[in-house]
């Protein structure tokens, strides 16, 4: 029994009917929170323009309600104006709200204030987060509601939350039920779904009655093995009378290809449309070693770039589209066969997968040829006792995926009889006026069609193409390599045949078949533009060490430093101030953060150190030359480059609530290196924690050894290292560090579980358990393997930082104090240099653009980070290479920026460029900037 709904979207196994019409679905994502909103038809245009009949768009909460309980639903904002685009251009609605999207987001879309409620369970059935999302709820369903096919819109299903099956719900089922009420209670009609990014239909739906799972796969493009796991998502489904719908995957469309011919009727291929994440909007998350920042250019490679060029692969979207069209409703009702007389000659299984068959509605078949090897392959096709192709060479060039025809009716195309037995070239297009009917196939190399026509009276040919007649009614058409051609069939019936034949790189560029049957062509690729490089007068305005003076609200914190979420700051910049007072006879060796990310500039009475980015972990911030003295001025300047995007345990800033900027900073004052004399005692597991961890502990007969040396035939192996040592009066803070190690340590104070330490965290706060002045006893419960290096025991000793100010910026304050700089820049050049730790801003009066293009931006520069503005919107963050300090930047093109043309103004621009020198010992330099035109007309 279909699924069916008010809207008329029904879906079973043997696909998706709407508005009782059976449809493939090509979707691409566009997402208006990172295009102008001006640049939303732009956009949608060119999704249509390459084949597509459906988007997929994420409606991101933090994007809306910015603070608690302050929604903007405006200008870039407007959901319903981009709805309204999207039916308005007669594409169909994916719906996505969350409340979790991923998408490489800050924090996966979720407001940061939810972080600091630490007992709340995030994406779980919890009473509290629940009623937060019922905020969100209350606010866009009713909108998707009004857009809904039927209504005011196209939307044709609802997506709740975003691949669950990553995250450790607790409780899938009543999640994702909870989802699902709230949905209802909104009178969405259309159908809910829920997507396993994994694969775990269960842990992504809880099975909840009336969410429909769907799958988002992103193998390995040419894994030769990938048609038999999607074909054991299509039984699985099937046996629910549902289609596999793919929400998420690759952009290549070999591989969405493959994907239809294994039976998917939703190709959902994840940013074939970039964008950009304009402010404080990117993510941090696990893409790195282990840490990575999101670019502010969001492109994959998909179709469309961020900057609105369209790329060879829209090309590709709609030659297959017009694929899906020339089959028609027969391929969207097929269903994925084994049993055919198809099989492959000529390559192996590694080489070329297949045939996948696809058994069409009314008889016949669609199959693929993937070729997963990297050559050319030729192969052969046995169809029952013949094989094909009888006059030429098929080959199937490297990566290549063709979906072909075999022994299908020509009955699909209005004929009472006739027979298309074999096709090497695609079937890409088909029309019909009258008694003619126009089948257009593209070819690549030589190209054979094999027809039976058993009422032929005529045939008459043009171009390169040859015809031979085998056994009477069988007509034979073949090609040489780039020969294009075409042949018409005369039965008696008076009906004609016209047969087309092009090579495949005309197919691609094929506008339109008009009504008299004359091919259109076009070049969607070309998008260079003469347009003059704009004149730009620079000038620079230096700031103090650290650029405190940037920040705004200060507030007083007392003793204790705080994460910026308990402190009402989400994103953009902070400046935390405070004060130590250490004894004049101990040098300082360094500051110790703690809890600190994302991006931390550590200074000392003006004097910098360097900037580090400690994944939300404590880290030791070595002075260059130690300092003495009894009081020292400490700042710390602490960027949120972007939430999380993506839970994850191997550091604290991966955690999905993971908040930002630091809980404390320590001056150490004595370093103790602890690698020798520790007392061990071997174990079989932990389980003698009581035993060997109290302080009474027996230890004389336990050999005397060095950290980590001891040797076992056992594997893992389970240690106790245990050691006393003697603290100072003068102290009231102590961390531990485990430098280098790459095994699990518990550690033990006194007695007390003090925590755990692993090769991403290698440090932890010790202070609770320590008694200042007098001896102190460790152990150290260690869990390795053999050959695996335990590094070094160190103990840093120190006073805690006092007396916290914090002041902030986001994108607004940012600006302001940029046009105040304005009035006190001096004239400058590129390339524009830096001291070690220094801050600037770089002014540039623009006093022309072409405002009929969009622009790139490209900088190129070392050890130097920006944060650009163009007329008041923060377009960009780029990190230049580092030596040290920067880790991975993944997702776009870490040196460009886009200038939207309608942000350029008619009385002039200005570039404001916030420049931060990052290494400590390394001038910054920012070389070139570099400016190039888009055009990006159709």
């Amino acid at each position: 029994m279909s699924i069916m709904n008010k809207t008329s979207v029904q879906l079973s196994k043997q696909g998706i009917s709407i508005n009782g019409k059976p449809t493939i679905i090509l979707c691409a994502s566009v997402f208006y929170f990172r295009i102008p909103r001006e640049l939303w038809k732009d956009r949608l245009e060119k999704v249509k323009m390459a084949g597509y009949n459906c988007i997929d768009v994420y409606f991101p909460w933090n994007f809306h309600e910015t603070q608690r309980d302050l929604w903007d639903f405006t200008d870039d904002k407007d959901v319903e104006a981009f709805l309204q685009m999207a039916a308005e251009e007669g594409l169909y609605v994916v719906a996505r709200p969350g409340p979790y999207i991923c998408s490489e987001w800050d924090g996966g879309a979720l407001p940061a204030y939810l972080f600091t409620n630490t007992k709340m369970r995030l994406r779980d059935n919890d009473s509290v987060f629940l009623e937060h999302v019922g905020r969100w709820f209350d606010r866009i369903l009713p909108i998707l509601k009004r857009y809904e096919l039927g209504q005011k819109g196209s939307i044709i299903c609802v997506q709740l939350d975003n691949e669950l099956d990553f995250f450790g719900c607790q409780d899938p089922t009543g999640y994702i039920s909870a989802l699902r009420d709230m949905a209802f209670a909104h009178d969405l009609e259309v159908p809910l779904v829920a997507c396993a990014g994994q694969g775990d239909l269960f842990k992504a739906s809880g099975n909840s009655k009336g969410v429909i799972p769907t799958c988002n796969f992103y193998p390995n493009d040419r894994d030769p093995e990938f048609e038999s796991k999607v074909h054991e998502y299509v039984e699985r489904l099937g046996n629910q009378n549902l289609p596999l719908m793919v929400t998420e995957t690759n952009r290549s469309h070999f591989l969405l290809r493959r994907l239809l011919a294994a039976g998917a009727k939703l190709l959902g291929p994840y940013l074939q449309v970039s964008g950009t994440n304009f402010g404080f909007t990117n993510a941090a998350n696990n893409w790195g070693n282990p840490l990575s920042f999101l670019t502010s250019d969001y492109d994959f490679g998909g179709m469309i770039s961020s900057t609105g060029e369209v790329r060879a692969e829209a090309l590709e979207g709609r030659l297959m589209s017009r694929i899906l069209g020339a089959v028609g409703e027969s391929l969207a009702q097929s269903v994925y066969s084994t049993d055919h007389e198809l099989t492959l000659g000529g390559a192996l299984s590694n080489e070329v997968t297949g045939p996948n068959a696809l058994e069409l509605q009314g008889g016949g078949y669609l199959y693929s040829l993937p070729n997963v090897s990297d050559n050319e392959q030729t192969v052969s096709i046995q169809i029952g006792d013949h094989s094909y192709p009888k006059q030429t060479k098929m080959t199937i060039s490297k990566g290549r995926c063709p979906l072909l025809l075999a022994q299908t009716p020509l009955s699909h195309w209005g004929f009472q009889q006739g027979m298309l037995e074999f096709a090497s070239a695609e079937l890409f297009y088909s029309h019909t006026i009258g008694n003619h009917t126009i089948l257009v196939f593209s070819g690549e190399g030589e190209s054979e069609l094999s027809f039976r026509m058993p009422e032929l009276m005529n045939i008459e040919t043009d171009g390169g193409i040859q015809v031979t007649r085998v056994e009477g009614s069988d007509l034979v058409f073949t090609a040489n390599n780039g020969v294009s051609g075409s042949a018409f069939i005369i039965l008696a019936s008076g009906q004609v045949l016209e047969v087309r034949l092009l090579q495949r790189e005309k197919a691609l560029n094929l506008r339109e078949v008009t009504a008299d049957g004359s091919l259109v062509f076009d070049d969607l690729l070309k998008t260079a533009s003469d347009a003059d490089v704009p004149s730009i007068q620079w000038g620079i305005a230096p700031l103090n060490a650290g650029a405190p003076e940037l920040g705004e609200s200060s507030q007083h914190l007392g003793d204790k430093a705080d994460f910026l979420e308990n402190r009402g700051i989400y994103r953009g910049y902070a400046w935390y101030q405070a004060k130590i007072h250490a004894n004049s006879a101990y040098p300082v060796h360094g500051v110790l953060l703690q809890d600190a990310s994302d991006i931390c500039s550590v200074y000392t009475d003006d004097t910098f150190h360097g900037t580090v980015v400690p994944g939300g972990g404590s880290l030791f911030v070595t002075f260059k030359e130690e300092t003495s003295g009894n009081k020292m001025k400490l700042v710390v300047r602490s960027e949120i480059w972007g939430h999380s995007n993506f839970n994850d345990a191997r550091l604290p800033a991966f955690h999905l609530n993971g908040q930002k900027g630091l809980t404390g900073a320590a001056a150490v004052t004595n370093i103790l290196k602890l690698n020798s004399n520790w007392r061990f005692k071997a174990a079989r597991s932990s389980s003698e924690h009581a035993s060997y961890t109290n302080k009474s502990c027996e230890t004389e007969t336990w050999p005397i050894v060095n950290w980590g040396s001891w040797m076992t035939e056992h594997h893992p192996s389970y240690g106790y290292y245990k050691k006393t040592f003697y603290t100072s009066t003068e102290s009231n803070a102590w961390f531990l560090h485990l430098p280098g190690t790459r095994s699990l340590v518990a550690v033990f104070v006194n007695g007390y579980e003090a925590g755990k330490v692993n090769p991403l965290t290698p440090y932890l706060d010790l202070s609770p358990w320590i008694k200042s002045g007098e001896e102190n006893q460790l152990t150290l419960f260690l869990e390795t393997f053999y050959s695996l290096e335990t590094g070094d025991v160190i103990l840093y000793e120190g006073l805690n930082a006092i007396d916290w100010e914090l002041t902030s910026a986001g994108e607004k304050e940012l600006w302001s104090q940029a046009l105040i700089a304005q009035s006190n820049v001096v004239a400058t050049d590129l390339p524009v240099e830096l001291l070690p730790g220094s801050s600037a801003w770089l002014m540039g009066k623009i006093d022309q653009i072409d405002s009929t293009n969009c622009w790139k931006v490209m900088f190129s520069g070392t050890n130097i980070k920006l944060s650009i503005f163009f007329n008041g919107r923060l377009i960009g963050r780029i990190w230049t290479p580092s030596k040290t300090s920067r880790p991975q930047m993944r997702g776009g093109n870490e040196r460009i920026a886009y200038v939207p043309r309608p942000w350029i103004q008619e009385q002039g621009d200005t570039l404001a460029i916030l420049l931060e020198s990052t290494e400590p010992d390394e001038i910054g330099v920012l070389e070139e900037i570099r400016f190039s035109s888009v055009s990006t007309e159709i």
